[in-house]
């Protein structure tokens, strides 16, 4: 692969990524949840006033250093977010294809995988979103290629590309928790390969790597140790919400499937060539790592799921990293075979032409936060308008999360007091909701 190839092909990426974004946009995806606002106001918040953690919570910090840092530059309008997040998740598309690449895998194989886990609705929606799920997975899916491809011949590898497929885990598990059992499985695998070396270089080599993988996670337990209540804080706080909420697990059996069916029903675009292309021991041998992360990680969101400590909304959206492994691994195993004679590539294309036909249906019709009582425009708009009136302190007063979308249109949170910050909602939101007072203007 010369410089210039990819150069080309991951620029192509880059702007496929974006313009996906902007369709999506442009059909009426707006937002996830409540928690894409609110994860802006601390962005936001950050950049008025930056801080180690900028939640003081469950939630990861890197996702609002980069956002803030861009708020610092740009401004802190909901809009610079929004283009803001689009790109980050553009730019971290082609990382996967630059790791399939270095693993040896060929050009169009590679393009294939990367393609095919971007074209998920859940891929498409989350790039489009103020969450960093694509981000995140795009980046630990780069680095377990990568790592993981290169693994038996890491004593010849470049020392720089295996210090930047490290990097991407580090990123990756600073942004979402479903990077980590990647994270550990690489480490796990790298000890592995450690004690297969036998003394020297190689072996010492591996055990960096292991510890460097696992690096991120134990700094975020450490300071969890440190900050609150325990290394696992962020696992006792999620689950006491569910539980609060009351959607805590009733059915142990229905906890433990839910992920893997999820992952067949709203994926299997991807999931069923996946299984396809186990078939091909030669090639599964190459991929060990990085299947192992994949089922690793639909494991912990499993045992999770059961404990309560999986993600508390939407939990297809928890699939991505999985997803970003295994659509890669499916074109390395059948895109040789298929893509290898002109009925394949037919197929191939018609594939696709039924897939975006499905795509734009799931963009217009399916798109998460489209009922009624999940639309955020008026609470926007009313934050933008008291901005443009120079309002310089005002009051909230929520029925539930809704007025994130009101502060993050009004652009600097340090000027908004909630008199009650309730820990579960009152009644369902509306238009009205929620009740502002003025409490100083020009």
């Amino acid at each position: 692969m010369t410089r210039r190839q990819a150069l080309v092909d991951a620029a192509a990426l880059v702007l496929a990524r974006a313009l996906l974004s902007f369709v999506a946009i442009r059909l009426g995806f707006d937002h996830v949840s409540d928690d894409d606002f609110a994860r802006v106001t601390i962005a936001q918040e950050f950049a008025h006033a930056p801080k180690l953690d900028p939640t003081g919570t469950s939630w990861l910090p890197l996702p609002f250093w980069l956002l803030g840092a861009v708020m610092m530059v740009l401004g802190r309008s909901l809009t610079v977010a929004r283009v803001a997040s689009v790109l980050f998740a553009a730019l971290a598309t082609p990382l996967p294809y630059l790791a399939m690449r270095r693993g040896g895998v060929a050009r169009r194989d590679a393009l294939l995988g990367v393609t095919m886990a971007t074209l998920c609705p859940w891929s498409v929606w989350l790039g489009a979103a103020t969450v960093p799920e694509a981000m995140a997975a795009s980046l630990v899916s780069a680095g377990a290629i990568g790592l993981g491809l290169s693994g038996r011949e890491r004593g010849a590898d470049d020392a720089r590309s295996t210090a930047l497929w490290l990097a991407c885990v580090a990123g990756a598990c600073l942004s979402r928790y479903e990077a980590w059992p990647v994270a550990a499985t690489i480490a796990a695998a790298s000890v592995v390969g450690a004690w297969r070396a036998g003394p020297g270089d190689a072996r010492r080599r591996a055990l960096v790597v292991a510890a460097l993988a696992s690096a991120a996670p134990l700094a975020w337990m450490a300071w969890n140790a440190h900050a609150h209540d325990g290394p696992l804080h962020f696992f006792r706080r999620v689950s006491s919400y569910k539980r609060a909420m009351g959607e805590g697990t009733t059915d142990t059996l229905a906890a433990l499937a839910m992920y893997p069916i999820l992952l067949i029903t709203t994926a299997t675009g991807v999931s069923v060539p996946a299984l396809l292309g186990l078939g091909r021991r030669e090639v599964t041998r190459t991929w060990a790592t990085p299947l192992a992360c994949a089922a690793v990680a639909i494991a912990m969101l499993a045992y999770g799921n059961v404990r309560d400590g999986a993600p508390t909304h939407h939990p297809e959206r928890a699939l991505l990293v999985p997803l970003h492994l295994l659509g890669p691994f499916a074109a390395a195993a059948l895109g040789p075979v298929v893509l290898a004679t002109r009925r394949g590539r037919a197929a191939i294309a018609f594939a696709f032409v039924v897939w975006g036909a499905f795509l734009v249906r799931a963009m217009a019709w399916r798109a998460p936060a489209q009922a009624a009582d999940e639309d955020r425009a008026p609470q926007v708009a009313r934050g933008r308008e008291l901005a443009r009136r120079g309002v310089t302190a005002l009051s909230l007063e929520p029925c539930a999360y809704e007025h994130y979308a009101l502060i993050a249109g009004y652009g600097a949170p340090e000027r908004v007091h909630v008199p009650r910050e309730r820990a579960l909602p009152t009644r369902t939101p509306d238009a009205r909701c929620p009740e502002v007072r003025v409490d100083a203007a020009p």
